[in-house]
């Protein structure tokens, strides 16, 4: 049977999941193509330095295009086709090529992990990763870097090595607006240093957070709780029970999962046919259609094919979706 990213640890499980849409997701296959035949040719030593040059330089400008609409799909880049950048404590530190686009390796002492000795690993055993590397199997700095980045996204998962969310947005009263006097700086007419940090500021708060207000003054704990009470109905309006489920439930993968992998083993292209193949396969022993041998394979598919076939729907849907941009 196939990986199941739905049995994952709770503060892996949707960035597993992510990653395995994107294995299955074919124009990120197409992506991934193009890139490993211009990396192969930026490596080539036999290849016109001036060729070599203008290879790399593609692969920097694809990279940022992707990198800027899909940061989980530029990670996973990065570990695939490597050009990394690493940087010492005290910002100094070598980089593979002008054009260099990652991964980033940044070293500290008192770091409680070797960034650069996991590197150095990866590039002794030439174990990168490809789009066959299912989530339990990557490195540990791609899968490191890829949680990262979703926690951007989910206020949930924790960093897995400081186990706090120090490095991604997290609930926090903003000061924004103390001393903040837009009139003024209106009428100056140009960002000072001031007004630059409120506008990167502003930024910051656009991009990351969603800001409502609440009046100051709230007196007692009743009025903190009424005060959020539409706000947090508000916001729970769209939201599904599960942070995972948008990515496919555990039977929603389970169902998609077998019915590809009887696909590929058995060569059977079409989905309805290898939907069938399953249905009788996990159902037709079951003691409720034993009464009748010759009814047993219709009787279990009036039982089970319509949720194999929503449950298949689903998953293609998501990954679909899943690229070029992540909308969630």
């Amino acid at each position: 049977m196939k990986f199941n990213p739905a049995t994952l640890p709770k503060n892996e499980i949707n960035s597993g999941k992510i990653w395995t849409l994107l294995q299955f997701n074919e124009e990120f296959g197409k992506d991934v193509q193009w890139f490993s035949e211009k990396y192969k040719r930026s490596k080539n030593k036999r290849v016109k330095q001036e060729n070599r040059d203008k290879a790399i330089s593609e692969l920097h400008n694809k990279f940022e295009e992707i990198n800027s609409k899909h940061p989980l799909a530029g990670t996973a880049l990065q570990w695939m086709f490597p050009m990394p950048i690493i940087i010492e404590e005290d910002g100094q530190g070598g980089i593979e090529h002008p054009f260099s686009w990652g991964p980033e390796i940044m070293r500290a002492k008192g770091d409680k992990v070797d960034d650069l000795a996991e590197l150095r690993e990866c590039e002794a055993s030439k174990n990168w990763l490809t789009l066959k590397t299912d989530w339990r199997s990557a490195n540990k700095g791609f899968k490191r870097n890829f949680m990262y980045q979703y926690r951007q996204f989910d206020s949930r998962p924790l960093n897995s090595v400081t186990k706090d969310r120090s490095d991604a947005p997290s609930p926090y009263e903003t000061h924004f607006f103390n001393a903040l006097n837009l009139s003024e700086l209106i009428r100056k007419g140009e960002l000072d240093g001031f007004g630059l940090d409120k506008a990167l500021e502003a930024d910051n708060l656009k991009e990351q957070y969603r800001v409502f207000a609440v009046p100051r003054h709230l007196h007692t704990k009743k009025a903190v709780d009424d005060a959020f009470k539409p706000l947090i109905k508000q916001i729970k309006a769209d939201l599904p029970k599960k942070a995972s489920d948008p990515f496919g439930t555990k039977t929603e993968w389970r169902d998609y999962l077998a019915v590809r992998e009887i696909q590929e083993d058995g060569s059977i292209p079409f989905k309805a046919k290898a939907i069938k193949t399953l249905i009788k396969k996990r159902h037709c022993k079951d003691r409720q259609f034993l009464v009748d041998e010759v009814f047993q394979l219709n009787d279990a598919r009036r039982v089970y094919e319509g949720d194999i076939t929503n449950n298949y729907k689903k998953m293609a849907s998501n990954i679909n979706s899943i690229y070029p941009k992540f909308l969630h």
